[in-house]
């Protein structure tokens, strides 16, 4: 597992973050509270990018080189999830609203 997330390139990273960022929306995207399916829209990409950064660390390699460089990926990673998530998440909301009016 460690060999497959050290080969994560900045590029890769987005992918990986952005795909997982989306699906996750799908199920976060129905949450009912506005203000909770927001929150959800920022903290879980926030987290998939923190979690897939460290990861190597937590799978026992060396830290010293990690901490220099983890603004340089999370943020960008995040920025990505975030896009994504928020472009399901509105996605998900138009779907709910339409099939909703459908029945009404």
């Amino acid at each position: 597992m460690r060999p497959l997330v050290e080969s994560l390139t900045w590029t890769s990273g987005f992918f990986v973050v952005a795909v997982m960022s989306s699906v996750l929306a799908l199920f976060t995207g129905r949450l009912q509270p506005t203000a909770l399916r927001w929150i959800a829209c920022i903290l879980v990409p926030a987290a998939i990018s923190y979690c897939l950064y460290w990861s190597p660390v937590w799978l026992g390699a060396n830290s010293s080189e990690y901490w220099s460089w983890s603004v340089v990926f999370v943020i960008p990673w995040s920025l990505a999830g975030i896009l994504a998530s928020t472009a399901v998440m509105i996605g998900v909301r138009q779907y709910l609203r339409a099939k909703h009016a459908r029945n009404a």
